[in-house]
C-alpha cells in the first residue's frame, strides 16, 4: 500500500467519523445489544480516561515536530484507543441490529 493510499483511507476516516460514533452511541442505548457488547466499549472508554490521567501527570509531547506537535494528545487518545474500542463495540454487535441503525442514519442525510 502506497503512502498516497494511506492518506485516503486516514482521509475517508475522518470522514466518516462523526457518523460511526453516532452509530456507536445508537447501537449502545439501543435495549437489543447485550449488557456484555455494550461493556467491551464502557471498558475501552475507561482505558482512554486513564490513559489520559496518567499523560497529563507524565507528558510525552512531540512538539518538536510542526503538525503532530499540536495534535498529539488527540491522536493518542482518539486512534490508540477510543477508535479500536468503538470499532470493537461496532463489530461485536449483532449485526442485523447494525445494519437497521446504519439504515436508520442514511435515510438521515
Amino acid at each position: 500500500m502506497n503512502s498516497a493510499s494511506k492518506i485516503f483511507r486516514f482521509v475517508r476516516f475522518l470522514l466518516h467519523l462523526p457518523r460511526f460514533v453516532k452509530l456507536a452511541v445508537r447501537l449502545f442505548v439501543d435495549s437489543r445489544v447485550p449488557i456484555h457488547r455494550k461493556a467491551i466499549l464502557v471498558l475501552t472508554e475507561l482505558i482512554a480516561v486513564m490513559f489520559a490521567i496518567v499523560y497529563f501527570v507524565f507528558p510525552l509531547d512531540f512538539d518538536f515536530l510542526p503538525v503532530i506537535g499540536k495534535l498529539d494528545d488527540l491522536l493518542l487518545a482518539l486512534f490508540l484507543i477510543s477508535a479500536p474500542g468503538v470499532w470493537l463495540f461496532v463489530k461485536l454487535c449483532p449485526q442485523p441490529i447494525v445494519l437497521e441503525h446504519v439504515r436508520q442514519l442514511a435515510n438521515e442525510r
